[in-house]
């Protein structure tokens, strides 16, 4: 899958590819418990609970190629390493689909009432709501202090570009490597030739992406390193 990583780069994207996805199954999902409680409290389930039921079928055909992309951003960016943002939002899509096919199969056999089924669309609301938040703690947790005030241009360029992997200067593909104390900080020249050409210590290709002059320039590697230096690694670890 790594073609699509290639082609979206070419054409200026260089995120994630799930995040966007992930809106389709998110709203249907909400939507559906929307339509199920205003049927609820009306009584006008006719026309409402089969506009749910759509729903809720839509969400699960979306839930495929959104929870793939999902595993293939896992293996691009983070190479496969079992964080725990990743496990429970590995848990909760599990959960989402039994709850998705559950509530298609009542449905399709007339089976309980319209208050077992707010109870089902809500846990997958709720279900929803904690693939968005560890999403969240995955990708922009250690990105957020971008949009503060007060903030020096090192820590801001570390935060977007390498806060994801290296939150607090650690390390979560390789736990073992953190930022902190490398040596690969022995001195600018370097940090930045690592930049370029990632290596493991043993000399082997290491798992992290090298950083193009384009995506970062060399002024601006050198501001990391200095952010590192000077204030990352002063703070507790």
């Amino acid at each position: 899958m790594d073609f699509l990583y290639r082609f979206s780069e070419s054409m200026g994207f260089d995120h994630p590819l799930h995040p966007p996805l992930t809106h389709m199954p998110a709203g249907l999902v909400v939507g559906a418990f929307i339509f199920i409680l205003v049927s609820l409290v009306f009584k006008r389930h006719k026309s409402l609970n089969t506009t749910a039921y759509h729903c809720i079928v839509l969400a699960l055909i979306c839930l495929f190629p959104t929870a793939l992309l999902g595993f293939t951003d896992w293996w691009h960016f983070y190479a496969g390493v079992w964080s725990f943002p990743i496990k429970i939002k590995i848990y909760l899509t599990i959960a989402l689909f039994i709850f998705l096919v559950i509530g298609i199969v009542m449905e399709i056999k007339n089976l309980g009432g319209l208050m077992i089924k707010s109870v089902l669309y809500f846990l997958c609301v709720v279900s929803v709501i904690g693939l968005g938040y560890f999403g969240g703690q995955l990708i922009f947790a250690d990105r957020l202090a971008d949009a503060s005030e007060g903030l020096n241009d090192g820590e801001k360029i570390y935060a977007v570009n390498c806060g994801s992997c290296h939150p607090n200067g650690g390390n979560l593909i390789n736990p073992s490597l953190p930022v902190i104390n490398s040596p690969t900080l022995k001195n600018l020249d370097t940090f930045i030739n690592f930049s370029r050409n990632p290596k493991r210590p043993d000399g082997s290709p290491g798992t992290m992406p090298a950083v193009s002059r384009e995506k970062i320039s060399d002024q601006q590697l050198r501001k990391i390193y200095q952010y590192i230096i000077n204030s990352l690694a002063k703070k507790p670890f």
